[in-house]
C-alpha cells in the first residue's frame, strides 16, 4: 500500500507513480465527521489504496460520497474506475463536462489536438484506462459551491488558469488549499502549467494572488509536496517565474527576434537544469514554455506567427 501522510486534521495525501524529473501522481484523501471527499484520483492502484485505508481507519467505504477532480485532464481521474462499486458524486467545473462524457476521444481531439499524435497517444497506458463517466454521477458546479462533510467543509471554486475547468479548492476546517496544477507540474520547471492551450496566464497570475490572501496553513498541488505555513516564499516564487518568463519572452522577442527567445530556453536547460518540455509532449501540445507564452502573446494581439516564414514576429 502507498504511504498516507496526515497534512492536516484529516486530510491525507497519497502518491502514486513518480514521473520523470521527480513529477509525483496524488491523490487527496478528506475524512470529514459523515462523509468522505477524494481529491483526483491518478490510478486504480491508489483508488485501492485509498479503499484500503478507509477501512483500516474504521470507517465504511461507502462514505466516499464526493470525488472532486482538480480538473478533467486524465492523469486527475484515469483511477475512476476503482470507485466504481462505490459510487460517488463526481464533482468538477461544468466546462470540463465533455471531457468527462467523452473520455479518450474528446482529450485527443479537444485537450490536446494534434491528429499526428493520435496513435502514439492511443497507445498509452493512461489513455488505454480512460472511457465515459455515467452522467448519472456527474455533478458540474457554475463558479463556486461547498460540500458539507460534517464537521468539515469543502469551498469548490473555478480558477481556469491552468486549463479553462480548473478549480480551487479550500477546506475550512483543515486549513488546506488544494490547487491542482496551478503550481508548477515538474518541480523545478517554470511556467509549467500551461499545457492545453485553454488555461489563461492572466488568470493563473489572479489565482497566485488569491491564495495569498487566504488564511491557510497547507498549500496543496497535485503533483509536489504540500507547503505548510509560511507560503510566501512559495507563491512569490510561482509569482516571479510566471511574470519573468512571459515579460523575458515578449522583450527577445522585441529586441532580438525568435531565434533569442527560443535561445532563452536552450540556455535555462543548460544552465539551471531546467526542461522546457511540456509534460505532454508526445500528444502534441506544445512543445516548449516559450511556444505555450508566445500563443498567449498572439490572443493578446501582441505577437503574430508568419505562416509562409515559419516564425513568430512583433506586432508593432
Amino acid at each position: 500500500m502507498n504511504n498516507f501522510v496526515e497534512w492536516a486534521q484529516g486530510i491525507y495525501r497519497v502518491v502514486g507513480d513518480v514521473g520523470e524529473q521527480g513529477i509525483e501522481y496524488a491523490s487527496y484523501l478528506v475524512l470529514g465527521d459523515e462523509k468522505i471527499a477524494v481529491i483526483d484520483i491518478p490510478s486504480r492502484s491508489v483508488g485501492k489504496d485509498i479503499i484500503s485505508f478507509v477501512k483500516r481507519e474504521g470507517r465504511d467505504p461507502s462514505e466516499i460520497r464526493y470525488l472532486i477532480l482538480t480538473h478533467s485532464h486524465p492523469d486527475h481521474w484515469a483511477g475512476m474506475d476503482s470507485l466504481s462499486k462505490i459510487k460517488p458524486q463526481v464533482w468538477f467545473h461544468e466546462s470540463g463536462m465533455e471531457a468527462l462524457k467523452e473520455g479518450k476521444k474528446f482529450i485527443l481531439d479537444k485537450q490536446f489536438p494534434k491528429p499526428s499524435k493520435f496513435g502514439l497517444a492511443m497507445k498509452t497506458s493512461l489513455f488505454s484506462k480512460i472511457g465515459k463517466v455515467k452522467e448519472e454521477l456527474l455533478h458540474p458546479f457554475g463558479d463556486s459551491e461547498t460540500l458539507d462533510l460534517g464537521g468539515e467543509e469543502l469551498i469548490l471554486q473555478n480558477s481556469g488558469g491552468h486549463s479553462v475547468d480548473s478549480i480551487l479548492i479550500q477546506a475550512y476546517r483543515g486549513g488546506c488549499t488544494f490547487i491542482g496544477d496551478e503550481g508548477n507540474i515538474y518541480p523545478d520547471q517554470p511556467a509549467a502549467f500551461y499545457i492545453d492551450g485553454t488555461g489563461s496566464p492572466n488568470r493563473r497570475m489572479k489565482l497566485l494572488e488569491l491564495i495569498g490572501k487566504i488564511k491557510t496553513e497547507v498549500i496543496c498541488p497535485a503533483h509536489q509536496a504540500p507547503v505548510p505555513r509560511p507560503v510566501d516564499l512559495y507563491l512569490n516564487n510561482l509569482t516571479f517565474e510566471h511574470k519573468h518568463t512571459k515579460d523575458t519572452i515578449y522583450d527577445l522577442l522585441v529586441s532580438a527576434g525568435q531565434a533569442k527567445a527560443f535561445y532563452l530556453a536552450e540556455e535555462y536547460q543548460r544552465a539551471l537544469g531546467f526542461s522546457w518540455e511540456t509534460p505532454f509532449k508526445e500528444l502534441g501540445v506544445a512543445e516548449t514554455t516559450v511556444n505555450a507564452f508566445l500563443e498567449e502573446l498572439e490572443k493578446e494581439g501582441k505577437v503574430r506567427y508568419e505562416t509562409h516564414s515559419q516564425r513568430w514576429s512583433v506586432i508593432s
